[in-house]
């Protein structure tokens, strides 16, 4: 499978600061990881301290934290994950929560329901 991108509109839990771009969808990632930098931009409140464990084993610290995440027309406020990193990732966390998966032939996103939720 090729990497996949996707253009995410990713803001503050309020959506008071909100940034649009292209961001790597990666499915072997639990969570969404951004850099402080992005993070500060967006005044993303720190949650708790945690460490993530990285492809190669290692481990880092980082700060947990949530943010209003939105691709392809669904949003939802999802948990992320705050520390340096090379490029920030969507991970399968906020995949399942919006409901979307990647289709590892075109590395295009789909739906995977049409609702969270049947009242």
């Amino acid at each position: 499978m090729r990497h996949a991108y996707a253009e995410v509109k990713i803001s503050d839990p309020k959506r008071e600061k909100a940034i649009i771009r292209e961001m790597l969808v990666d499915t072997g990632a639990a969570y969404t990881c951004i850099p402080p930098k992005l993070a500060d931009e967006l005044g993303l409140p720190p949650i708790a301290e945690t460490k993530v464990t990285l492809a190669d084993g290692g481990e880092v610290k980082a700060t947990y934290s949530a943010a209003y995440i939105e691709m392809n027309g669904r949003g939802d406020i999802t948990e992320i994950r705050i520390f340096e990193i090379a490029e920030p990732v969507i991970g399968c966390s906020t995949l399942e929560a919006l409901g979307l998966s990647v289709d590892p032939v075109s590395g295009e996103l789909k739906p995977t329901r049409g609702f969270i939720a049947r009242a």
